[in-house]
């Protein structure tokens, strides 16, 4: 997240700073501005949408190919900086300016001024601790692939139920509040229109939208603002559990992928979740700041995994892979990662069947509402008055 840390200047004048943090203590810490001058701290809504605007990531596949090649030059002896440059010239798709690459010092610095995948850039910093770069980076890309084939099998059916639900909630808020009053005039004109259940239901809708209306103005920056305890309430609900699984499942592959990296390179647990920490941002940076704390306490890495925060694989897992020799946590690790990958490939088909057909059934209940409630008593008036 972007934040805007306000503090007084040398000479006392306001002034801000644009701080790029995971929480607005990070974001006072990172400003390296003493305490007592700081005046405000606040997340930069306006910045985050123009930077949406402005940057797009690059496709996946893109991502993938650059990486890949990348992994192929660090292997053959080149620095993190030729091999960049030299795939500049042929990768058309990023233009940075000069002076940010200039700025640029480590592989992940590279990587989050192109706009890479946050994973990509976790395990981009993972390798700066152990110098396995090129693994690093085949890793992210296998990553990135696997993510994309999932995206492209379930994304054509997502992308339909998306425009269902859009379709049909637009119906339900068109009909009863452009139709109301037609429906009304006609109820007391000389069709003498018989309304039903249906069109006292349209009428009822659409006066609720038409008295209530500019909640939805006040309601939906709240939840924005506390969206984090809204998901907290709803997720367990079964619509919206979907979604909870599959962000569960996305978080475990990350963790294991960079676990298992850092784990072979000789890396303790406490080391490795530091490193998930710093890289982390949102719900995933107070997580990991949970695990840190629970082996900061002398506790086993084994015990630190909450069922609220990880998937079953995970917790059953990790909760041997302290009483097993090097060679078998490797094994267990990999056939961990494959059975979360399978997981994650079958959660990403019920989310995109769940929201199509939640499409789907309101397309059909708007349709239905409006032949009933309107179309019917109309055709009913008009046939009675002939």
């Amino acid at each position: 997240m972007i934040y805007v840390v306000n503090y007084l200047d040398s000479r006392g004048e306001p002034s801000s700073l644009k701080i790029e943090a995971g929480t607005k203590e990070e974001a006072r810490w990172n400003s390296k501005i003493p305490e007592r001058r700081i005046t405000a701290v606040r997340e930069d809504f306006v910045g985050r949408l123009a930077a949406a605007v402005e940057f797009s990531a690059p496709d996946a596949k893109n991502q993938a190919v650059f990486m890949q090649t990348l992994s192929s030059a660090l292997a053959s002896g080149r620095t993190v900086n030729q091999g960049v440059n030299t795939l500049l010239n042929t990768s058309k798709w990023l233009s940075p300016k000069q002076e940010n690459l200039d700025a640029c010092e480590s592989l992940s610095d590279y990587l989050k001024l192109f706009h890479f995948d946050s994973f990509a850039i976790l395990m981009a910093r993972a390798a700066e601790k152990n110098g396995r770069f090129s693994d690093a980076l085949r890793e992210s890309s296998k990553y990135l692939l696997n993510k994309e084939k999932i995206s492209t099998e379930v994304s054509s059916e997502l992308r339909l139920g998306i425009t269902y639900i859009a379709l049909g909630l637009a119906f339900f808020i068109i009909i009863p509040l452009f139709l109301g009053d037609t429906i009304r005039g006609m109820m007391g004109g000389t069709l003498s229109l018989t309304p039903n259940n249906f069109t006292l239901i349209l009428l009822g809708l659409g006066d609720v939208i038409k008295n209530y209306g500019f909640l939805v103005v006040i309601i939906a920056p709240l939840i924005l603002i506390y969206r984090k305890i809204c998901w907290r309430l709803v997720k367990g609900l079964p619509f919206f559990s979907l979604f909870h699984n599959k962000r569960l499942l996305d978080r475990g592959t990350q963790f294991l992928s960079v676990y298992r990296m850092l784990r072979k390179s000789g890396f303790v647990d406490t080391d490795i979740i530091y490193e998930l920490l710093a890289s982390a941002k949102g719900e995933a940076r107070d997580i990991y700041g949970r695990i840190y704390a629970h082996l900061a306490s002398s506790e086993d890495l084994s015990t630190a995994f909450d069922e609220e925060d990880w998937d079953p694989t995970i917790r059953d897992g990790m909760s041997v892979i302290s009483q097993v020799d090097d060679e078998e946590q490797a094994h267990i690790l990999e056939a961990m990662e494959a059975t979360m990958q399978l997981q994650n490939i079958h959660a990403a088909r019920r989310v995109s069947k769940a929201l199509s057909r939640t499409g789907f059934l309101l397309m059909v209940a708007s349709v239905l509402a409006a032949v009933l409630g309107f179309y019917l008593p109309l055709a009913g008036a008009a046939s009675g008055g002939i």
